[in-house]
């Protein structure tokens, strides 16, 4: 039960870190690497989950 909890919580987190990155670039900050290389990670994990194998 813990662990579906910690799950949800840690999908609503990035939800968050997603927002304020948005954020912060409508808002013409800057972003840390650290988020920029974040970002790019689930970008990629997003496009990964997107591609289906013929087979």
């Amino acid at each position: 039960m813990l662990l579906k909890k910690f799950d949800g919580n840690k999908e609503g987190l990035k939800q968050i870190g997603r927002e304020a990155i948005a954020e912060s670039r409508r808002l013409g900050l800057p972003l840390s690497t650290r988020d920029l290389k974040d970002e790019a990670e689930d970008q990629a994990k997003h496009a990964q989950s997107k591609r289906v194998s013929a087979a």
